[in-house]
């Protein structure tokens, strides 16, 4: 399984702070993404494991903690 966390107003958006998926075999952030229903959203940054990614075609495996977030602003 991965967790799947959304903060900001994509948590507002789907109207919750978390979800876990099942993992497949392949799967990358961009599925992970697609199945959360964040494909929408854009831009936004992606964390995994607290590290953020750019490249969206990244595998991910089981035990994974997958954060979707919109960008951050401000002074």
């Amino acid at each position: 399984m991965i967790k799947v966390l959304f903060f900001g107003v994509i948590a507002e958006k789907l109207r919750r702070h978390d979800m876990v998926l099942p993992v497949k075999a392949g799967m990358t952030i961009a599925d992970v993404v697609h199945a959360a229903g964040c494909e929408d959203f854009k831009p936004l940054l992606v964390a995994v494991n607290q590290d953020q990614v750019n490249n969206l075609n990244t595998p991910v495996k089981a035990g994974d903690e997958v954060a979707v977030m919109p960008p951050f602003s401000g002074g």
